[in-house]
């Protein structure tokens, strides 16, 4: 572990100090420095991806040593975990299956790169298909004899890890952590819509205070108010879930999505052309936007990258809403109104346009009542 680093952000508190509350923006390190001036000072920061992340992360805490900027390798991205080599990361050179003292290297390069604080390198943890949770339970072994209090343990699991006597192994393993945890849901869409996996998410947020939900979506909040200790949304559609690393065809084309607050969905821009083509454009008042239309991203370039910016800027006031409410019944109450809100705009739209606007079917089950954590022996 490296002492006495220049800038610590983490002071007197510690990571969980650091990360309590926290939401960071998950986004590539080519489109980072554009979204800095839409990072909240004081409860935000940055995950950075990519080939160029540690460099990246570098030069930002050079020019701004008080932003928190951590980085994900994405090794999760290339290969599944086993018990002998749970941890590794892609470089130019290659793959690199790290053994301890490979982590440890790893991890203090991430320091040495200024960041925030060191986040390692863990592969995809694929479905516990023979019961007994061998590899995820080697990763949280292995990490438990990193003598450091600087480090959140990363586990991309699959979506299924969050169902039936899975669930019950990822709560022990994530009680059984010396370290933070930062949990991905793999799915190839939003793994939110696979059965049983938001009860088990809340489930999971309530039984583990440590716990960390990272490349995600609106998720954010449920897990933020059920307790979670920090999250991570992701700037694009392919950093609001984790990959099994065995599929093929991740191509991907930027084109504008806009997070619309009133109806906590993101929606393509030209859906928002086609309803407000027939009635009265919806206008944001964010510091992007400016009273501006919802509407008027366009697909270039700079229209995807202005509409991602207004998504960080509408995050980031939903998310000083949830912190501003005490942690506990008042935060549930307050996510339990902003949804209920959520499903009476998806009726007064669908009354306006005279069809029916579609709502995510999440906002259904995040209306019912919370499920109690998990008692473990």
């Amino acid at each position: 572990m490296l002492e006495d680093r220049e800038g610590d952000p983490m002071g007197s508190t510690g990571i969980e100090g650091l990360l309590r509350d926290r939401l960071l923006i998950m986004v590539n390190d080519r489109s980072a420095i554009g979204l800095l001036p839409h990072i909240d000072g004081n409860a935000g920061g940055l995950l950075l991806t990519g080939a160029d992340a540690a460099v990246r992360c570098r030069n930002i805490r050079n020019s701004y040593p008080d932003t928190v900027v951590a980085v994900d390798y994405g090794g999760h991205e290339h290969r599944v975990a086993t018990v002998d080599r749970p941890f590794g990361y892609q470089a130019a050179d290659g793959w690199h299956a790290l053994d301890f003292s490979g982590l440890e290297e790893a991890l203090n390069g991430q320091l040495a790169n200024k960041a925030a604080f060191a986040v390692t390198p863990t592969c995809f943890i694929p479905p516990d298909e023979d019961g007994d949770a061998r590899v995820l339970r080697a990763v949280i072994t292995q990490a438990n004899l990193l003598e450091r209090t600087d480090t959140v343990v990363l586990l991309p699991c699959s979506y299924r890890w969050l169902r039936d006597e899975s669930l019950l192994h990822l709560v022990a393993a994530v009680r059984a952590s010396r370290h933070p945890v930062a949990l991905i849901m793999q799915h190839s869409k939003d793994p939110l819509e696979r059965a049983g996996v938001a009860e088990g998410l809340r489930v999971l947020c309530r039984s583990c205070p440590r716990l960390l939900l990272w490349r995600t979506d609106l998720a954010a909040f449920d897990a933020l108010a059920h307790g979670a200790l920090g999250t991570a949304v992701g700037v694009t559609a392919m950093l609001r879930h984790g990959m099994d690393p065995r599929r093929k065809g991740r191509g991907w084309r930027p084109y504008p999505v806009v997070l619309v607050r009133e109806l906590l969905k993101y929606h393509r821009v030209e859906v928002l052309q086609n309803w407000f083509a027939r009635v009265e454009p919806w206008t944001c008042g964010c510091a992007v936007c400016e009273g501006a239309e919802l509407s008027r991203f366009s697909e270039s370039t700079a229209g995807v990258r202005e509409s991602q910016w207004h998504n960080t800027c509408e995050l980031y006031a939903l998310h000083d809403e949830l912190i501003s409410a005490d942690a506990g019944p008042d935060r549930l109450e307050w996510w339990r109104q902003i949804v209920d809100d959520a499903v009476a705009r998806h009726h007064l739209l669908t009354s306006d346009l005279g069809e029916e606007v579609a709502h995510p079917p999440v906002l259904h089950y995040w209306q019912r009542p919370s499920p109690p954590a998990v008692r473990m022996p």
